[in-house]
């Protein structure tokens, strides 16, 4: 009876010292758990960093968007681009700007006396004066800034009589006071070299198209 007391007493002891094994490692298999969501967890902030670099692209490419200069195109002039027709400056001017900044300028909105719009086209009214073969400027009555233009094939020069006249000593005017007489480029500089002729000139300043020039009459 006392064998079978002990056998079961030793039992006892081996099955308590298996348990305590057992609950010995619990502890240390949730601090392995513990540890191992640690880690997981630090991954997504890991991850969230590179969502801040979309935002600073997005502000990049809002900057973009709105410029604060339109860019002057290779081989366009600005006048090309741009309804410079209530600018007071004229297109050799306005077109330097461009290819020396590599930016149009902004139109001028100011307006000028001598000058009238007609349409797309402008009629300047003021002293001619001559600058270059082909090139001519004519200073508005009223003040303001004077305007260069150029001469082309298609441009007609209408005299009354000091650029020409249809017969040598007549005049030739119509009812609005200025000329009629059909007169050549050269007749045209020869007189704005005298400096002494007022004339219209009416172009189109957004390609610089000079469609007629016309001599005021004076008696």
């Amino acid at each position: 009876m006392r064998t079978r007391t002990a056998r079961w007493g030793l039992s006892t002891a081996v099955l308590i010292t298996a348990g305590l094994a057992l609950t010995a490692c619990g502890p240390n298999d949730a601090t392995s758990a513990a540890g191992s969501s640690t880690t997981s967890s630090s991954v997504p902030s890991n991850s969230a960093q590179p969502s801040t670099q979309p935002t600073a692209n997005s502000s990049q490419g809002s900057a973009h968007t709105t410029p604060r200069r339109i860019s002057n195109k290779p081989g366009m002039r600005c006048t090309d681009q741009i309804n410079y027709a209530n600018d007071k400056r004229d297109n050799a001017t306005i077109n330097s700007i461009g290819t020396r900044t590599g930016h149009c300028p902004p139109v001028l909105t100011s307006d000028g006396s001598g000058a009238a719009n007609t349409g797309d086209y402008r009629a300047i009214i003021g002293k001619l004066s001559y600058l270059a073969p082909g090139k001519l400027m004519v200073k508005p009555e009223g003040g303001g800034m004077d305007q260069a233009f150029y001469i082309s094939n298609s441009t007609r020069i209408l005299g009354a009589a000091a650029i020409c006249s249809n017969d040598a000593g007549s005049v030739a005017i119509g009812s609005d006071g200025y000329g009629t007489a059909k007169c050549t480029e050269n007749q045209l500089e020869t007189a704005a070299k005298t400096g002494a002729v007022t004339v219209r000139v009416t172009m189109n300043p957004k390609n610089g198209d000079v469609k007629t020039v016309e001599e005021k009459y004076h008696p």
